[in-house]
């Protein structure tokens, strides 16, 4: 049976790209005719200026005839669009002649009234703004027809009517009437002709106008209609906004950018007066909540409106006040307070009525929309978020974050509500919702601790928070709330890392055990236990900073409790002569810490973060060990060691950590860089040697080991020798056993060094006996040394 090769479909051809004009037709069909335009106006400018100065007419027939211009070339741009040119598939863009013709007879018109009203002064001033604003909306009624040419003329004519109209007490109830009615007919223009820039335009001249109503403003009642402009411009612009331009990003940036402009434009009214922008304000709340509940897509709107309202109360000019609470005094002695008659002092009560309101208003409609909008969680956020952060902005503001019971109440009470809020969604198997609104309750909980504690226990209550972030975020699986947990962090982190005053705080006088633990040591086991938990649902950036943090308050920690300990408690004190002592304390620490962090990497898989900080935390002992190299206490006549031999301060500055840097180096993550394997193995080798000879000398003169204090006698000499050849020995043995050359070439060195110390300093140093021994003691060593390499190291080949 023969084979039937299937017959290839062809696809079918892309679809033709819309044709682009060219050079020439762009100068002839569409710029030429925008020109001619601007030349109609230009020519209807000339000839009334040349009317003028031949004195041909009246003022009265140069404004009719102007006016009468106008209205031909209006009716010739209508006749032209009724009249359209045959069709030419060569120019797929519409006629620009009609639109170019009723924009120049726009202007004209508007001109001629102009020209009647205020060049003339023909009619009052009142009528002479009502023809001018007529010109202007017809100009706009007109743009439905003509396209957006003629809406741009007619919107900068109407805009700029007011500010045309001479007079010495501007009426501001009137003239904002007018500019609504302004706003609401150019929005409608760009609902019809689709113009983007001329939403842009309108938005823009509405906030110029609201700027210039406030410089206008000759007091506080003057305010009133300009900043109730505000919400009702930005309900127009959302109400009149088509919902089909949503599907688009520039559709919906027309909706927030104006709303966070008008926005903007009130808080910039708060520098003439406060009642009427704070009403203004808070009106944008449930203008957004309505918009934002009828329309998902837009449902973020409310946040906008919030940040308003926060940044209105920051901003809110708060004068002197008092509690108005009276002291019964006896004998000149307060022997109790009477607490005032009002709720709240008088200059506060407007502050306090406008902080309840905006968290009220953001809390109703999110408990309202949360069980009936498309996103629940977005809506359940505005209860938990926004009355927390107005209650922090309150208290700041009122109180200074001074410490008040009554305000921690408050904190409770709001904690208490957002509990029953989450319980409610619990029950009705929300638990997203649930998540939300427990996290709402941890942070103001967290706040209400803050309200009654300070310095490091305020650092400590904040911390937990984390924790307890992470397990919402687990249980109601809120991805969110990791953003929220880096936030937090932050604050943590800047709070505890750059805080210059934990020198000042009352930390105790016992060491280890005292104020350190829960300012340092507890917030790195919050950000630890914070980081598994969410490491649990995913590894991300919250996972990072939360282990970057615990890493860096273990680091502090370990730091000022040495601090802590040299000082006796007093962080800020100076002690000279503990230097070292805290210096080697150090030391040791960062290398301990590189070595527990670069082991918990190894056995956690290779984290990111403690793989950075085993490498940080080395190359910081590594400095400051090269550091203590050079300022060592032979040089240094101020350093202070404990008597006993050994068990001393040179211990914790170079024996250990030369062992933890010789086991690093052994380490296969220390090939991480280009010769640092190598800077760790010579650190190491330095840091033995300087611990051998300082404690010899540390033997010598356990008071005074400063070289230009006390020159070393005879036998101190003879024991360098000795220790050094010791050392030499022990190095040679290791590099042997475990057939490292790093190690037999640094006992060479050492060998090295300590014949050149026979020849150079025991020749003329030493006299007698001790000479005699010295050299012997070398000659046996650097025989021994020959015979060890022969037998260990180089292996002669039997015959």
């Amino acid at each position: 049976m023969p084979v039937i090769e299937p017959i290839a479909t062809v696809p079918p051809p892309p679809p033709p790209r819309p044709q682009r004009p060219g050079l020439e037709e762009l100068l002839t069909l569409r710029w030429g005719t925008w020109l001619g335009a601007a030349v109609l106006l230009l020519a209807g400018v000339f000839l009334l200026r040349t009317a003028i100065e031949e004195g041909w007419l009246g003022p009265e027939a140069r404004c009719a005839l102007a006016a009468l211009l106008a209205l031909v070339l209006i009716g010739g741009a209508e006749w032209l669009r009724r009249r359209p040119l045959p069709d030419r598939p060569s120019i797929p863009w519409p006629d620009q002649a009609p639109s170019a013709l009723a924009a120049g007879g726009v202007a004209l018109l508007f001109g001629a009234a102009y020209a009647t009203a205020i060049m003339y002064a023909l009619v009052p001033p009142l009528i002479g703004f009502v023809m001018m604003a007529a010109a202007a909306l017809a100009g706009l009624a007109l743009a439905l027809r003509q396209g957006p040419l003629v809406a741009a003329v007619g919107i900068a004519g109407a805009y700029v009517t007011p500010a045309l109209v001479q007079t010495d007490v501007p009426w501001m109830p009137g003239l904002f009437a007018y500019l609504l009615i302004v706003t609401a007919a150019a929005l409608a223009v760009v609902r019809q002709v689709g113009a983007v820039w001329l939403g842009w335009l309108a938005i823009l001249a509405a906030a110029a106008w609201i700027v210039m109503g406030g410089l206008m403003a000759q007091g506080p009642a003057d305010l009133w209609p300009p900043a109730l402009f505000i919400p009702a411009a930005a309900a127009l612009h959302l109400g009149l906004l088509p919902g089909v331009a949503l599907d688009g990003a520039i559709g919906r940036r027309l909706a927030w950018i104006p709303f966070a402009v008008l926005a903007a434009t009130g808080l910039f009214l708060l520098v003439q007066g406060v009642s009427a922008p704070a009403v203004a304000i808070l009106l944008l709340t449930p203008v957004a909540v309505a918009k934002g509940g009828l329309e998902p897509r837009l449902d973020r709107l409310p946040w906008l409106a919030a940040l308003a309202g926060l940044l209105l109360l920051l901003a809110w000019p708060i004068g002197a006040w008092s509690t108005g609470d009276e002291a019964v005094t006896a004998a000149g002695v307060v022997v109790a307070i009477l607490p005032g008659q009002a709720w709240a002092p008088e200059a506060l009560q407007a502050f306090l009525i406008a902080a309840l309101a905006l968290a009220a208003m953001h809390a109703a409609a999110g408990a309202w929309l949360e069980r009936r909008a498309p996103n629940p969680t977005r809506w359940a956020a505005l209860p938990a978020a926004v009355p927390v952060l107005v209650l922090l902005i309150a208290f700041a503001r009122v109180r200074g974050f001074a410490l008040d019971v009554r305000w921690a109440l408050v904190a409770l009470a709001l904690a208490g509500a957002l509990v029953g809020l989450a319980a409610l969604a619990r029950r009705e198997g929300a638990l997203q919702r649930a998540g939300v609104h427990a996290a709402g309750a941890v942070a103001a909980l967290a706040l209400g601790v803050a309200m009654v504690l300070s310095d490091q226990w305020l650092t400590l209550a904040v911390a937990l928070f984390l924790p307890a972030l992470a397990w919402v975020e687990v249980r109601a699986q809120l991805p969110a709330l990791r953003k929220v947990a880096i936030a937090v962090a932050g604050v943590v982190l800047a709070r505890l890392l750059l805080n210059e005053e934990v020198a000042s705080y009352d930390l105790g006088s016992l060491p280890v055990l005292n104020g350190l633990i829960p300012a340092y040591g507890v917030p790195a086991a919050a950000f630890a236990l914070a980081a598994v938990m969410f490491r649990r649902r995913g590894d991300d950036l919250a996972v990072a900073v939360l282990e970057a943090g615990a890493i860096a308050f273990t680091t502090a920690l370990l730091m000022l409790e040495i601090r802590h300990a040299v000082t006796g408690g007093a962080l800020a004190e100076d002690v000279t002569r503990s230097v070292f002592r805290e210096q080697a304390l150090q030391v040791f620490s960062l290398a301990a810490m590189a070595t527990f962090l670069r082991l918990a990497n190894r056995r956690l898989g290779d984290r990111p973060v403690l793989r950075w900080g085993w490498r940080l935390h080395q190359i910081a002992a590594l400095v400051l060990g090269v550091l203590l190299l050079l300022a060592n206490p032979a040089l240094d006549p101020g350093a202070l060691l404990m008597r006993a031999p050994v068990l001393n301060e040179l211990l914790l500055a170079y024996a250990f950590p030369a062992l933890l840097a010789g086991l690093a180096m052994r380490a296969p993550e220390a090939g991480w860089m280009p010769g640092f394997r190598q800077a760790l193995g010579a650190y190491a080798v330095l840091a033995v040697f300087a611990w051998v000879t300082l404690e010899v000398r540390h033997v010598f003169n356990p008071e005074t080991m400063a070289l230009m204090l006390a020159a070393p006698g005879e036998p101190e000499l003879y024991a360098y020798t000795g220790a050094w050849l010791l050392l030499a020995g022990c190095l040679l043995a290791l590099g042997i056993r475990y057939g490292v050359r790093a190690l037999r070439l640094a006992a060479l060195a050492v060998m090295a060094v300590t014949v050149g110390k026979a020849f150079l300093v025991d020749m003329s140093g030493l006299v007698g006996l001790w000479r005699a021994l010295s050299f012997f003691g070398l000659g046996l060593a650097l025989i021994a040394l020959g015979w060890v390499y022969r037998r260990f190291v180089v292996l002669v080949p039997k015959p």
